[in-house]
């Protein structure tokens, strides 16, 4: 591999996987036809609305950003604002409208007289403060006049305001649209287990929203990612890598396109443009010293102090068998914890509520009088995977 050969793979590299930053454009994005298919479908059809949720770390807002972009090759104007502890109702769509400005011409008085072109910035159809559904009603009416307009609202569940009051006039302004079939489409994009997290103060909205959850993504979905991927930088992979790589990245696309990027360099380190499975176990490495410094802290937290045995409770909730929503049970350790090398677990209950004490490392649940546990982070749970690996604790053949 020439040096020029070699500095373009890298650059391809670099382009084709984005751990850090959600994608962006279509041709880098892999998986998820179904939901795709279903906010198409959602907006073409007025009064629906959509609302996406699911755990962090599973796609959401790169599921949105990529349809956005697909709406727009369609003729659908698509604007967005992302929400933060510091937003209310007013702000968030003040900060979705002012992404639109209205452009007007009027013809000046008298005989030759020039032509006069003027604009309004959307957020202006709002009017003063206080802004209502109504206001906001009359703003989309306005804007949706000539095109069809869909509003993006993500990072939803960090809406400020205690009260309550932000949601619940979000959920009157949803029904209100939905009432009177307008060509406006709301998706509501926001980390939750269901629709009542996110739209707790009107119940009666959730006929008015399609309910699109945003699962783990599948071996295959994860699998496409790294193939397309290398792929798109002129390389080769094995499936064995490939295989290695969807499994180690539990569900969750961030650690796929790193391990893909990772393993991508580790092979241009030796100039060659093929992929093997020493690269994948190279990346390992590389990524327990990348990983996120929330992340490694509190791996951090949860292994201090009696650390072996608290590393094999922890890596065996990371293997253990979980419901649709990321939850097992202590029963379900029973099985990773004979899979892992070391001394068995003897206060397995009380090291789990250890895990989930002020749920600094662990969720708990009581369901049907059985408490039920799941990783608050879930990016915390591959690096558990991929820490346990590389200290020996349990071997690629044993991870699920």
């Amino acid at each position: 591999m020439t040096e020029p050969e070699l500095l373009d793979r890298m650059r391809l590299v670099a382009e084709a996987f984005r751990p850090a930053a959600p994608i962006d454009r279509r041709g880098l994005f892999s998986g998820r036809s179904d939901e795709i298919a279903e906010l198409y479908s959602v907006v073409a059809q007025p009064g629906q609305h959509a609302v996406i949720y699911g755990e962090r770390g599973v796609g959401k807002t790169s599921l949105v950003t990529v349809v956005a972009e697909m709406l727009g090759g369609s003729g659908v104007l698509t604007v967005r604002a992302n929400c933060d502890s510091s937003d209310d109702f007013a702000s968030v769509w003040r900060k979705a409208l002012s992404e639109i400005s209205m452009d007007r011409t009027a013809q000046g008085v008298g005989f030759g007289s020039s032509v006069k072109s003027s604009s309004t910035p959307g957020a202006a159809l709002l009017g003063g403060d206080p802004v209502t559904p109504h206001d906001v009603l009359r703003a989309l009416a306005a804007v949706s006049s000539e095109t069809k307009v869909a509003v993006v609202v993500d990072e939803f569940d960090r809406l400020g305001g205690a009260d309550g009051k932000a949601r619940a006039l979000f959920a009157d302004t949803i029904k209100t649209l939905s009432d009177r079939v307008s060509p406006a489409t709301v998706l509501i994009v926001g980390v939750a287990d269901d629709v009542g997290e996110l739209i707790r103060e009107h119940r009666s909205v959730e006929r008015a929203l399609v309910q699109v959850r945003m699962p783990r993504m599948s071996r295959d979905e994860l699998a496409e990612i790294a193939t397309r991927g290398v792929k798109s930088a002129r390389m080769t992979i094995g499936k064995a890598s490939v295989s290695r790589i969807a499994v180690l990245s539990q569900g969750l696309p961030h650690y796929t396109h790193l391990l893909s990027q990772l393993a991508a360099q580790a092979a241009l380190a030796e100039r060659r443009a093929d992929i093997g499975v020493r690269d994948v176990d190279a990346a390992v490495a590389r990524a327990i010293d990348r990983a996120q410094q929330s992340v490694s802290e509190a791996y951090y937290r949860a292994t201090a102090g009696d650390g072996d045995a608290r590393r094999r409770v922890l890596l065996a909730c990371a293997l253990a068998e979980e419901d649709d929503f990321g939850f097992f049970s202590a029963a379900d350790l029973s099985e990773p914890l004979d899979r892992i090398r070391g001394e068995s677990a003897e206060s397995l209950e009380q090291d789990l509520v250890e895990l989930a004490r002020s749920e600094a490392v662990l969720q708990r649940r009581e369901h049907s009088g059985t408490d039920r546990y799941r990783f608050i982070n879930p990016l915390l749970q591959p690096y558990v995977v991929m820490r346990g690996l590389s200290e020996g604790l349990v071997k690629a053949k044993d991870v699920r």
